[in-house]
């Protein structure tokens, strides 16, 4: 038997292969709001320490 592959209209999203994981997706919602809290406990930090000068 022969596998038969099916097309899927582009939609303009990025495509990735049936069943395969879209990582660029999955490292922007995660790494994204990290950062955003890294950001800002840095500047915190910054602010506490450094506020009164």
């Amino acid at each position: 038997m022969t596998e038969t592959r099916r097309t899927v209209p582009k939609s303009g999203a990025a495509q990735a292969p049936r069943g395969r994981t879209r990582w660029g997706v999955v490292s922007a919602i995660l790494g994204l709001p990290a950062l955003a809290v890294t950001g800002f406990l840095a500047l915190m930090a910054l602010w506490v320490l450094f506020g009164e000068i």
